[in-house]
C-alpha cells in the first residue's frame, strides 16, 4: 500500500488536503488522529465516499455504532448482525437491506450522517498525524450521490465560521438542559427557515427532558452535531430552555443504548398474561438464586452477573410498561408511576430506580435508555 500523502495538521492544514484529493482527483482513503481518536474518509476521484471512525472495521463498523447511537438499532442487534457477518462473509449493510429492520431511505441517511459527522470532525482538528493512502475503494453508491472534496470543504469552512457564533451556548457535550418553553413557543425561532427548520427544532425540543445529555440529544435527534448544536444554542438564548443538572461525569462502564419496545400484537393477549409473566419472573429469580448458592462449581463472575442483572431488570421495565398499557389502554406519563404495580407483582424496582431510566412515548412506540450504572 502506498503513501501518497502523510504529515501533521499542525504544519499541513485540512484545507490543504482536501485540495490536494480534489484537484488530482485522487482514489484512496485519508486517516486523521492516531489510536481511538483516528477516524476515516474515503475518496473515489476525489469524491468523498464515506467515513467513520478508523478502529471500527470499516463502513460496516462505524455504521453499525451509529445506528445505536441514533436509536435504530440496539446494541444486542448490533452485536447478532456482526456474528451473522462474520459467519456468513456478507457486509453489515447488505444484512441490514435484507432484514428489512430499516427502510432504505434511513439505511442511506444514516451513511450521509455518518459521513458528515466524520468530516466536521476533521474540520475541526488543529493538530494531528494524517496519512492518505492511494488504494482502490470499494462502495456502490451512485457518482451523483457523491460531493467532491473542494465542495465538502467549502461547506466545511462555512460551516466552521457559523460554528464560533453559537458552541459557547453549548460548551459541553456533557451537559443536561430542561425544557422551559412548549413546542408551540419554539415555532417563532423556526419563521425563516420553513418547514425543515422547524422539524428539527421541534426534534430537538422534544428530546430536552433534564435527564438526556447533549450527546444524546444529538445522536437521537439524527441531525447531525452542526445542527442540532445550533437548535440548541437558539433554544437557550430565546430562553426555552436551561442547564437542568451538573456536567455528567463519564464513568469507566458503557451506558445502555437504547431499547426500543415496539407495540406487541394486543389484540391476541389477554390482560392477565403479564401480570402472571412478572410474578414468575419476580418469585422465580430469587428462588433459583438461592438454590444455586448451594451448588457446587465456579462462581459466575459478577460483572456477568451485573450484566444479565441489568438485562432483566430492563426486561421486567418492558413488562411492566405493557401491563400498564393493558390495564389502562395508555402508556404512563412517567415511570415511577410503575413502583406500585411492581411492588405488588413482587418486583423490587423503587420510584428512584424507575426514575433512573429514560422513557417516551413516540408514535406508539416506546423508548427506553437503561440508567448508567
Amino acid at each position: 500500500m502506498s503513501i501518497a500523502l502523510h504529515g501533521n495538521l499542525r504544519d499541513f492544514g485540512i484545507a490543504e488536503v482536501f485540495q490536494l484529493i480534489g484537484q488530482q482527483r485522487k482514489t484512496g482513503t485519508l486517516v486523521v488522529g492516531e489510536g481511538s481518536e483516528a477516524v476515516y474518509l474515503a475518496f473515489d476521484e476525489g469524491r468523498v465516499v464515506t467515513g467513520g471512525a478508523a478502529q471500527s472495521g470499516g463502513e460496516g463498523g462505524s455504521l453499525g455504532r451509529q445506528l445505536v447511537r441514533a436509536g435504530y438499532l440496539t446494541r444486542e442487534q448490533l452485536h447478532d448482525l456482526e456474528r451473522e457477518s462474520a459467519r456468513s462473509a456478507r457486509p453489515i449493510v447488505d444484512l441490514l437491506r435484507a432484514s428489512g429492520r430499516l427502510e432504505p431511505s434511513e439505511l442511506d441517511e444514516v451513511r450521509d450522517l455518518l459521513t458528515r459527522e466524520t468530516v466536521f470532525d476533521i474540520m475541526r482538528r488543529k493538530n494531528g498525524e494524517f496519512h492518505f493512502s492511494a488504494e482502490p475503494v470499494d462502495h456502490d453508491l451512485p457518482q451523483e450521490r457523491l460531493l467532491g472534496a473542494e465542495q465538502i470543504l467549502m461547506d466545511g469552512l462555512r460551516m466552521l465560521d457559523e460554528w464560533q457564533t453559537f458552541s459557547a451556548a453549548v460548551p459541553s457535550e456533557e451537559l443536561v438542559f430542561r425544557r422551559l418553553g412548549s413546542l408551540e413557543s419554539s415555532r417563532a425561532l423556526a419563521q425563516s427557515g420553513g418547514d425543515e427548520r422547524l422539524g428539527q427544532i421541534e426534534r430537538v425540543l422534544g428530546l430536552v427532558d433534564g435527564r438526556l445529555t447533549v450527546r444524546r440529544v444529538i445522536d437521537l435527534s439524527r441531525i447531525g452535531t452542526f445542527e442540532a448544536t445550533r437548535v440548541l444554542a437558539e433554544l437557550r438564548q430565546a430562553g426555552l430552555i436551561e442547564v437542568g443538572g451538573e456536567e455528567v461525569r463519564r464513568a469507566p462502564r458503557r451506558r445502555a443504548e437504547p431499547v426500543a419496545v415496539v407495540p406487541r400484537v394486543r389484540a391476541v393477549l389477554a390482560t392477565a398474561v403479564p401480570f402472571v409473566v412478572l410474578a414468575l419472573l419476580g418469585g422465580g429469580a430469587f428462588e433459583a438464586d438461592s438454590a444455586n448458592r448451594a451448588l457446587p462449581g465456579t462462581a459466575i463472575p459478577d460483572p456477568i452477573l451485573g450484566r444479565i442483572g441489568a438485562a432483566n431488570e430492563r426486561e421486567l421495565v418492558r413488562q411492566l410498561l405493557e401491563v400498564h398499557f393493558f390495564a389502562t389502554g395508555a402508556y404512563p406519563q412517567r415511570l415511577d408511576e410503575l413502583a406500585e404495580r411492581a411492588a405488588r407483582s413482587g418486583v423490587a424496582l423503587t420510584p428512584e430506580r424507575l426514575a433512573d431510566y429514560y422513557y417516551a412515548v413516540r408514535n406508539d412506540e416506546v423508548v427506553l435508555l437503561a440508567p448508567m450504572n
